[in-house]
């Protein structure tokens, strides 16, 4: 059957119309897929000015990941040096440098001044609080570096001679308005006498640029193990070890000294020596050596050779006879020496004028007070330097300056200062001080030979005099 007209008119257009109806939703959402692809699109690649911002996130993001990631670099160790900033030298006066100390390492200098000025009324004789002190009125300024390595803690008192020399110098040097118009900073180090700790300081050394030149390392195995580093990184050291002559020490081993005293002792026409010396000691042991030689090239003999380091458990067991008693102490005490030269007869030379002979280790008036009416008479083979410098054990300038009497290492460190400055003063650069020391080293060979007399009304108690000069080129009367 037909369909109705109008009925079978009406369900066909409504088919129609929802074809098209379904058409256009398609072509509606696949427009607003593309519209989100394309902007996805456009969003990746920064199209729509939002891309910058992106990749800045992004990048910082990754850079943040990858600080956290890389292992954080190791700390420093502390600094082994101090111009101030702690104290290393315990005395008496402790509480007032640590004071100092602290002061200074806050910045605060006026009050530091005081704190090492305060110590230094206390104890005058505490080198460490003069060296301080000065470090503390130089403040920020402008200053020329050098440093100074001592067994401030194991051994004080050898510390303190060797400190006095350098302190000496500094106060000198400062008060005459410096070097080229800069002062003299001394900074400080322990090295303990060990050779791990020594090696950390010399490397600490060598890379500061401000650091000149560098005095200390006591034992011959610190200054051996640091000498090399120095060296290469051409910072000029000089050891206060005599053994090692690597660095040129404050006092050469090789001097003629064991020259110089055998060749007078035959010219007293005396021709038999008893050698005390201390068999601990490197440089005694070299002393004994070289003066063996001496005395067989000057056609003497040796009748004992005792080690001080073993008495008075192992005294001779016979009594040697000898016109000249010679003494290289080295460590060992010299109360010990003095006891056992009494005990030895001497038929050839009265008592009261017998020949004690020594090296430098004697040249002191303390020293000399050991040995009684002994002191008069005895002869002493000095390096030159010493005998001359302004800090010698018999100068007023260390007497007055500390208040009590030194040794020969506050003059050899003295003198080392003194001549690092002198090479600052000409290049202030490490090859300027090298250039110095090398120079000085030139014109430190000469030996004094000195005869002792007592005088009570002398400062010291006793008068030098000088007999001439021993080089490696014989012997030069006054």
């Amino acid at each position: 059957m037909p369909p109705k007209s109008g009925e079978n008119l009406r369900n066909t257009n409504t088919g129609t119309d929802q074809d098209l109806f379904n058409i256009k939703v398609f072509l509606a959402a696949a427009g607003i897929l593309g519209v989100v692809f394309l902007g996805l699109t456009w969003l990746s690649r920064g199209e729509l000015g939002l891309g910058d911002n992106s990749l800045q996130v992004s990048e910082e993001v990754q850079i943040d990941v990858a600080q956290q990631e890389e292992p954080g670099e190791p700390e420093q160790p502390p600094s082994q040096l101090s111009q101030g900033e702690k104290v290393l030298l315990v005395t008496s006066t402790l509480p007032l440098k640590e004071d100092g100390a602290k002061a200074l390492a806050s910045g605060d200098y006026t009050a530091a001044v005081t704190a090492f000025e305060s110590a230094r009324d206390v104890d005058i004789s505490d080198p460490e609080t003069l060296i301080y002190l000065n470090n503390a009125r130089i403040g920020e300024d402008e200053a020329h570096g050098l440093a100074v390595i001592a067994p401030l803690a194991a051994d004080s008192v050898a510390a303190s001679d060797l400190l006095r020399g350098v302190a000496q110098a500094q106060t000198e040097i400062n008060q005459a308005g410096g070097i080229q118009g800069k002062p003299l900073r001394l900074y400080l180090a322990d090295d303990q006498g060990d050779v791990a700790i020594s090696q950390d300081i010399a490397n600490e050394l060598s890379q500061a640029p401000d650091i000149l030149g560098v005095i200390g390392h006591d034992s011959a195995a610190t200054a051996e193990a640091v000498t090399e580093i120095y060296t290469s990184a051409g910072l000029p050291f000089v050891s206060t070890n005599p053994t090692n002559e690597a660095s040129q020490p404050t006092i050469s081993s090789k001097l003629p000294i064991a020259d110089a005293l055998a060749f007078y002792m035959v010219k007293l026409n005396h021709r038999t020596a008893i050698l005390f010396y201390d068999g601990n000691s490197d440089y005694s042991l070299t002393f004994r050596q070289s003066f063996e030689e001496a005395v067989k090239a000057n056609e003497s003999t040796l009748t004992a050779e005792i080690n001080l380091a073993d008495l008075p458990n192992s005294s001779p067991t016979q009594t040697p006879e000898a016109e000249i008693f010679v003494l290289s102490p080295g460590d060992s005490a010299l109360q010990t020496a003095k006891e056992s030269i009494e005990i030895i007869p001497n038929d050839k030379v009265d008592h009261f004028y017998r020949h004690v002979f020594g090296g430098y280790e004697l040249f002191n008036p303390e020293v000399l007070d050991l040995f009684g009416s002994m002191a008069t008479g005895t002869i002493l083979a000095v390096p030159n330097a010493i005998y001359q410098s302004a800090a010698s054990p018999f100068s007023e300038k260390p007497r007055t300056l500390w208040q009590t009497t030194v040794d020969w290492t506050t003059s050899a460190s003295y003198e080392t200062i003194q001549s690092m400055a002198a090479g600052i003063d000409q290049s202030p650069t490490r090859a300027g001080v090298q250039s110095a020391l090398d120079s000085s080293a030139a014109h430190t060979t000469t030996v004094r030979l000195i005869r002792v007399r007592i005088n009570v009304d002398a400062p010291t108690g006793y008068d030098l005099l000088p007999i001439g000069t021993m080089t490696s080129d014989g012997f030069e009367p006054e």
